[in-house]
Order: structure tokens, then sequence, then C-alpha cells
């Protein structure tokens, strides 16, 4: 599981041992002794990675089935947001408030503009 631990959070997540622990509530060394063998992964540890990541605990465990849980769209929204609001500043946490207030108002032009512009965010406007 050491091994997995390192993986997900390294070649997959692209996260420092600090931020992993940050995310998790433990410091970068404890993370660092993890991934060594050094300290026992708890349960507790893994549910939270789990957690958080949306890890399927089965591959985490035993490196058996897909690593993450599929979701469906709706899940995934849910998931998305969840991570991205507590680290965001003020103006994308009044973006999101503002999008779901006006979402009742917009005609399809205006979704089409939305559309537009999430596209060439995305970089889907090539």
């Amino acid at each position: 599981m050491n091994e997995r631990i390192k993986f997900l959070r390294n070649d997959v997540l692209h996260l420092s041992q600090d931020a992993l622990g940050k995310r998790l509530g433990v410091t970068g060394a404890a993370i660092s002794r993890m991934e060594a063998g050094g300290r026992a992964v708890t349960d507790q540890m893994v549910l939270a990675i789990c957690r958080e990541f949306n890890v399927n605990e089965e591959w985490l465990r035993n490196g058996t089935g897909e690593m993450f849980n599929t979701l469906s769209q709706d899940e995934e929204l849910a998931y998305i947001v969840g991570q991205a609001l507590p680290q965001a500043d003020d103006f994308v946490k009044n973006t999101f408030i503002a999008l779901g207030r006006l979402s009742q108002e917009f005609t399809a032009e205006e979704w089409q503009v939305v559309k537009k512009f999430v596209d060439a965010l995305a970089g889907k406007d090539k």
C-alpha cells in the first residue's frame, strides 16, 4: 500500500508530501514515513485518502480494481465543487454563487455565451 500512496501522491495528484499531509491533516513527515514503510497506514488514513481524493479503497489497500471510484455526472460535479471551494478566494466563490443564482434566469443564448467562455478556458475553442 505504501507504494500506491506514493504513486498516487507523486505521479497522479502531483502533490508534495507536505501538501498531501495538509489535505489529510497530518505532517509531510508522517506521509514520508508511510510511503517508506516506517509507519503503518491506519484504517482512518486509508478512509481519509479515499474520501479526499475519490480513491477506490480496494485499489488502495490491495492494488486491484480501478484507482478511482466511478462517479455520476452529478457526483463528479459535487466532488469538484467541494474540492475547489474551500481553497478558493472570494472571487471564485462569488462567481459560483452568481452563476447558481442567475442560472434559472439565463436564456439559451446566454448559456451559449457561458459555454463559449468555459470552452475557451478549457482550450476547446481551437
